[in-house]
């Protein structure tokens, strides 16, 4: 498989460009991360509400299809920092596997549209790459545009889109497919393990 070209010298509309400065200072504090990732989320809240990022998102092509595979458009890479900026863009009626995102912090954004997410816990005694897993629920909630999912390391969660497109802005700690990560099937129990979203390039200038 290629390998993704890292997006860390690419240019940025300048509001991405301001939310990603804050964000290396915030990292450059050395912040507990949960105090980083909800310091994070504040400052994407005002990123999402960006009349000019809104308008860029008439560019983007849809990333999920039915419940075929997912791919990310990834706009940046940090350098120093490793945090990256993505988008998922699904269509109408678009469901993800039940999955986690491993070790990684995620924040998603939601910029357009609107989905159910369906959240599990595992109950049983096995290591976290090893099934059978026991899965029960922790909680099932509606998101609409403005609303930030802070998902922590090993969340296992899914994602049901609705019957329109439903745009996420996504931050990570760090980029899919440089880390473990996990998809699992409720009914028997199985943990597989996979790379995480494809990754595309994409400007966002």
């Amino acid at each position: 498989m290629a390998e993704t070209q890292v997006m860390t010298n690419s240019r940025l509309m300048a509001p991405a460009q301001r939310f990603v400065d804050i964000v290396r200072g915030l990292f450059a504090e050395g912040l507990e991360e949960t105090v980083l990732w909800e310091r994070v989320g504040e400052e994407l809240r005002h990123l999402l509400a960006d009349p000019d990022l809104q308008a860029h998102t008439k560019s983007w092509p849809d990333t999920k299809k039915g419940d075929g595979p997912p791919s990310n458009l990834l706009f940046y890479e940090d350098p120093d920092y490793g945090f990256v900026l993505n988008a998922l863009v699904k269509s109408p009626g678009a469901v993800t596997n039940v999955h986690d995102h491993g070790k990684s912090w995620t924040l998603y954004g939601v910029l357009e549209g609107g989905e159910h997410i369906e959240r599990y816990r595992r109950s049983d005694d096995n290591p976290t790459d090893t099934g059978p897993a026991t899965l029960d629920s922790d909680g099932a909630f509606d998101v609409t545009p403005g609303y930030i999912d802070v998902v922590p390391p090993w969340q296992i969660h899914q994602e049901i889109n609705g019957d329109h497109r439903t745009i996420g802005f996504i931050v990570r700690s760090q980029r899919s497919g440089t880390f473990r990560q996990f998809r699992y099937t409720p009914d028997t129990g199985d943990v597989t393990e996979y790379g995480g979203p494809t990754q595309i390039p994409f400007e966002l200038a």
